[in-house]
Protein backbone atom coordinates (compact mmCIF):
# COMPACT_ATOMS: atom_id res chain seq x y z
CA UNK A 1 0.00 0.00 0.00
CA UNK A 2 1.40 3.44 -0.91
CA UNK A 3 2.41 5.70 1.93
CA UNK A 4 0.68 9.03 2.52
CA UNK A 5 2.46 12.31 1.90
CA UNK A 6 2.69 12.86 5.67
CA UNK A 7 4.33 9.44 6.12
CA UNK A 8 6.76 10.21 3.32
CA UNK A 9 7.64 13.60 4.81
CA UNK A 10 8.38 11.86 8.12
CA UNK A 11 10.56 9.34 6.27
CA UNK A 12 12.34 12.20 4.51
CA UNK A 13 12.96 13.92 7.87
CA UNK A 14 14.49 10.65 9.07
CA UNK A 15 16.89 10.71 6.07
CA UNK A 16 15.22 7.80 4.27
CA UNK A 17 16.09 7.46 0.60
CA UNK A 18 12.81 7.61 -1.39
CA UNK A 19 11.73 5.78 -4.53
CA UNK A 20 10.69 7.77 -7.60
CA UNK A 21 6.98 7.33 -6.89
CA UNK A 22 7.49 8.55 -3.34
CA UNK A 23 9.46 11.56 -4.61
CA UNK A 24 6.59 12.32 -6.98
CA UNK A 25 4.14 12.29 -4.07
CA UNK A 26 6.31 14.51 -1.88
CA UNK A 27 7.01 17.04 -4.64
CA UNK A 28 3.47 16.82 -6.07
CA UNK A 29 4.72 15.99 -9.57
CA UNK A 30 4.15 13.06 -11.90
CA UNK A 31 6.19 9.87 -11.67
CA UNK A 32 7.74 10.66 -15.05
CA UNK A 33 8.81 14.10 -13.83
CA UNK A 34 10.44 12.47 -10.79
CA UNK A 35 12.29 10.10 -13.12
CA UNK A 36 13.47 13.06 -15.22
CA UNK A 37 14.85 14.67 -12.05
CA UNK A 38 16.97 11.53 -11.58
CA UNK A 39 18.03 11.50 -15.23
CA UNK A 40 18.96 15.21 -15.28
CA UNK A 41 21.10 14.90 -12.17
CA UNK A 42 18.94 17.23 -10.07
CA UNK A 43 18.37 14.30 -7.72
CA UNK A 44 21.32 12.18 -6.69
CA UNK A 45 20.33 8.54 -6.48
CA UNK A 46 21.51 5.05 -5.76
CA UNK A 47 20.09 1.71 -6.77
CA UNK A 48 18.29 -0.42 -4.23
CA UNK A 49 20.26 -3.55 -3.35
CA UNK A 50 19.70 -6.35 -5.84
CA UNK A 51 17.51 -4.31 -8.14
CA UNK A 52 17.19 -1.62 -10.72
CA UNK A 53 14.98 0.71 -8.70
CA UNK A 54 16.54 4.10 -7.96
CA UNK A 55 16.17 5.87 -4.65
CA UNK A 56 16.70 9.60 -4.18
CA UNK A 57 19.11 11.27 -1.80
CA UNK A 58 16.93 12.79 0.95
CA UNK A 59 19.00 16.01 1.03
CA UNK A 60 18.25 16.62 -2.65
CA UNK A 61 14.54 15.90 -2.20
CA UNK A 62 14.40 18.36 0.73
CA UNK A 63 16.21 20.99 -1.37
CA UNK A 64 13.71 20.64 -4.22
CA UNK A 65 10.77 20.61 -1.80
CA UNK A 66 11.97 23.83 -0.14
CA UNK A 67 12.47 25.48 -3.54
CA UNK A 68 8.97 24.44 -4.60
CA UNK A 69 7.46 25.79 -1.39
CA UNK A 70 9.28 29.13 -1.84
CA UNK A 71 7.94 29.37 -5.39
CA UNK A 72 4.37 28.66 -4.24
CA UNK A 73 4.73 31.41 -1.61
CA UNK A 74 5.82 33.81 -4.37
CA UNK A 75 9.37 34.19 -3.10
CA UNK A 76 12.32 34.64 -5.40
CA UNK A 77 14.41 31.52 -6.04
CA UNK A 78 17.65 31.27 -4.09
CA UNK A 79 20.94 30.60 -5.83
Amino acid sequence: MPRSRDELLAALAADEWLRAGDVATVLDVSRSTASRLFDSGELAYRYRPGGKQRTADPADVRRLLEASERTHRGEAPQD
